[in-house]
């Protein structure tokens, strides 16, 4: 079967990058020949070409700043690239429109929406037809399905609801990730989707991670931004466990090493060799739980919704902290007990896994 892959793969975020390989990868070894669809929209580019650029616009203040960032992020940039084009089967063609896209006359089987935030309409992105198959004909022999697909933090479609609803009930099968992408498709459009695990926990990484030279144990930070309490939070379990703190992604002030323009194949395996994990973001998350490392996540508004609710499936709740409660934990480093943490998640894979094959079998 051929097999096409709609997702946010053109980009330089960790997670987002291991989701589309992971769904990609978990899909080849069933012997398909699959391919993620080359899909970079103009918005997009735009807004990791400004990452790169040594020179920033301050429109607060009116003047040009240096983004010190910039050499990093560039290294980074090419390094996603490098990891993209290696480990992954891309479409000969590239779309920067969903224009481009409807023009062009796909020979796949079957169409696959997702993972990620791609049905998200809060995020820089906005709403996007492409991402709910708009240019997949529905008179072609071609089924479309949505694996994990998510809405984000998106409460209501608004003035999109009525095309979105249209393109939704085009779909042959509906997964999403999270509670509020199912509830909200309930809502909204009357339909039904089930609940399945990121891809990114289908897979095993050991033939792709690659071992940091790293002697002493450290705590590995995983987060775009802290508050001074968390920093402080951070601070007292590597001065408590005698830890040094590497900041991967992105730079921290408080950590003793900061690695912005790391490859996916270096970040997994600095995840794989950390002693403790502080993230407050979801494939920070998922990867420490992934590893089965000693972790806490720091609740932020935007993502606290999806991590909880992963969370609360396997029972670590407890492991996400609100800005009040950093004070008053004090048994905040104390071991995970794994043993039941993946009796339950072992169960959601093998659900998620026949879902997803039953799906693409038509079945």
């Amino acid at each position: 079967m051929k097999i096409g892959i709609l997702t946010f793969h053109h980009t330089t975020n960790y997670g987002a990058t291991l989701q589309a390989y992971a769904l990609w990868k978990i899909i080849k070894h069933q012997g398909h020949e699959v391919e993620i669809i080359d899909y970079r929209p103009d918005k997009a580019v735009k807004l990791y070409l400004k990452e790169i650029q040594p020179i920033k616009i301050n429109r607060r203040h009116k003047r040009l700043d240096f983004n010190s960032r910039a050499l990093g992020n560039l290294v980074k940039s090419w390094k996603m690239r490098n990891f993209l084009v290696s480990q992954m089967k891309l479409s000969p063609k590239k779309y920067s429109t969903g224009e481009a896209l409807k023009k062009f006359d796909f020979d796949y089987d079957l169409v696959i929406c997702g993972s990620d935030q791609v049905w998200s309409l809060d995020s820089f992105r906005g709403f996007d037809p492409s991402f709910y198959l708009d240019f997949i004909d529905d008179q072609a022999n071609c089924r479309k399905i949505s694996y994990a697909a998510s809405f984000g933090k998106t409460k209501e479609l608004g003035k999109y609801k009525e095309v979105i609803c249209k393109l939704i009930s085009r779909f042959d099968v509906i997964s999403v990730r999270e509670t509020n992408s199912i509830q909200l498709l309930q809502q909204e459009c009357n339909q039904q989707a089930e609940k399945v695990l990121d891809p990114t926990f289908l897979i095993e990484y050991s033939e792709i991670l690659s071992f940091p030279q790293v002697e002493e144990k450290y705590i590995l930070i995983y987060a775009a931004s802290m508050t001074l309490e968390q920093q402080n939070f951070v601070r007292s379990i590597a001065k408590q466990k005698k830890m040094k703190i590497i900041s991967v992604g992105f730079p921290s002030k408080i950590a003793d090493k900061n690695l912005i323009g790391v490859s996916p194949e270096e970040w997994l395996g600095y995840f794989s060799k950390a002693s403790y994990i502080v993230t407050h973001l979801y494939h920070g998350t998922i990867f420490a739980i992934i590893f089965k490392k000693n972790f806490t996540v720091f609740a932020s508004e935007a993502r606290s919704d999806k991590i909880k609710d992963l969370l609360e499936n396997i029972g670590l709740e407890n492991r996400l902290l609100s800005e009040a409660e950093l004070d008053s934990v004090q048994d905040y480093f104390l071991p995970i007990d794994y043993t039941d943490v993946y009796e339950r998640l072992s169960t959601e894979v093998d659900k998620s896994k026949a879902y997803l094959f039953k799906a693409i079998n038509g079945r």
